[in-house]
């Protein structure tokens, strides 16, 4: 824990630990919060939030995932916040969220992953949508594609 602490506190740029970058491109220099743009909340969880921001230079879109360092530690939930990073930083695939930008400051932790609108699959089953028979199989083979990708990359989803 007390080496979790110090990365958090006393290390700067991540760029050595975690992908600070496009990573379709070289890293020339580094991302942080001031090249987003922050249109809306869209969510907020234990010790964080996430919400819609747009690349300035670009003009994508993206998800926001910001979490505060001391709720982590306190939460003791440094070394999934840890985790989490490691993996989505080696991962790239269509059917998974995938993640492109990591910085942080002085207080939180910043993850920029891909925005998906229009809500998850247990929102529609909760909103009781009719899926007919094309849908639920192409749905499946999104999954099926997804699991064994991270089956294939030693990961496996709980």
């Amino acid at each position: 824990m007390q080496r979790a602490i110090l990365t958090f506190f006393n290390v700067k740029c991540t760029v050595n630990k975690f992908k600070q970058y496009n990573k379709n491109e070289i890293p020339a220099k580094l991302v942080n919060f001031d090249h987003f743009q922050i249109l809306r909340a869209i969510g907020k969880g234990s010790f964080g939030k996430v919400c819609i921001v747009q690349k300035k230079d670009t003009k994508k879109m993206f998800a926001m995932k910001y979490m505060n360092k001391l709720m982590c530690i306190k939460k003791d939930s440094v070394w999934n916040v840890y985790r989490e990073i490691e993996i989505l930083t080696s991962l790239e695939h269509p059917f998974l969220v995938n993640l492109w930008f990591t910085f942080q400051d002085e207080e939180d932790m910043f993850m920029v992953v891909d925005l998906l609108l229009g809500g998850d699959l247990r929102y529609h089953i909760q909103q009781e949508v009719h899926f007919d028979e094309y849908q639920v199989r192409l749905y499946v083979c999104e999954i099926a594609l997804a699991l064994d990708y991270l089956q294939q990359n030693n990961i496996i989803h709980r």
